[in-house]
């Protein structure tokens, strides 16, 4: 992680070893590529694109934070398992809309299972870990 040192002998070292390079200009190419190709307003799905990206990108950085803090920090059990029910519930409905308008609207519940399997093997692993 990077944080502001203002006695920092090399201020941009941080900087040019932290490896973002490759997903910010696939951020800005993809932002640029459905700009290209949208019919009207091209400035604004540019900056829509690029703004949900972005915020994806923070949002999938602080679950991994926060997944690396619930693992290595020993909470008692009653505490983890209702945090891990809660992510749980979280994960689970925030893949529902990108599995659903992928698949036939009688299969969701078909296409969210692997995904939802994926989860709960996950939060066991979690559980157990202690």
């Amino acid at each position: 992680m990077v944080f502001p040192n203002p006695y920092r002998e090399d201020s941009g070292k941080a900087l040019r070893d932290w490896d973002l390079w490759g997903a910010f200009f696939f951020i800005v190419c993809l932002g640029l590529i459905l700009s290209w190709f949208a019919s009207v307003k091209k400035s604004e799905v540019f900056a829509v694109a690029l703004a949900l990206l972005v915020a994806g990108a923070v949002i999938l950085t602080l679950n991994v934070l926060l997944l690396l803090l619930l693992l290595y920090v020993r909470y008692n059990v009653v505490l983890k398992v209702i945090v891990v029910c809660v992510t749980l519930a979280w994960s689970s409905w925030a893949a529902y809309p990108f599995m659903s308008s992928a698949v036939n609207p009688k299969r969701k519940a078909l296409a969210l299972y692997p995904v939802f399997l994926m989860y709960v093997s996950v939060d066991f692993l979690i559980i157990s870990i202690d």
